[in-house]
């Protein structure tokens, strides 16, 4: 039986993929999308964007993962529509989480030595770091034409 993708995003983080990696190399999969690269493009962005706790890494693989489902390969293609799913995701996110910050939702600073430390003490699976990973599969699962 395979994984739909929320469990396959809790999956690649309990085997230690970052919340962005995560996030998108399970979308790839249950996208049909193969290649080398993936989740190494996501690397990156998780921590924050860099381990800086601005956006959460989550969300942004969530966005590359919209890219791949509804982005263009050409300028001539409309953008919008993926914009605006990335829009709505980035608004419902905020909704939830209260904002899309990683310094706000872990509410330990990932910057300092100290939260890190505690951070990678904790495991990314026992951070909100999951809860944010699985809105965003949902949310991913729910808006693609690929069914889990």
């Amino acid at each position: 039986m395979s994984l739909n993708l929320e469990e396959a995003v809790v999956k690649n983080l309990e085997c230690g993929f970052l919340c962005s990696e995560s996030v998108l190399k399970g979308a790839a999969e249950h996208l049909g999308i193969a290649w080398d690269r993936l989740p190494a493009i996501a690397t990156g962005l998780g921590g924050g964007i860099g381990g800086m706790a601005a956006v959460c890494g989550a969300l942004t693989g969530g966005v590359l993962a919209l890219g791949l489902a509804k982005g263009r390969n050409a300028p001539d293609q409309d953008f919008l529509g993926c914009m605006g799913f990335a829009q709505e995701l980035v608004e419902r996110f905020k909704e939830r989480f209260g904002s899309m910050d990683c310094l706000d939702i872990l509410g330990v600073d990932i910057r300092t030595e100290e939260g890190r430390n505690h951070a990678i003490a904790q495991g990314l699976p026992n951070l909100p770091c999951k809860a944010c990973c699985v809105f965003v599969a949902r949310y991913i699962a729910e808006n693609t034409a690929v069914s889990c």
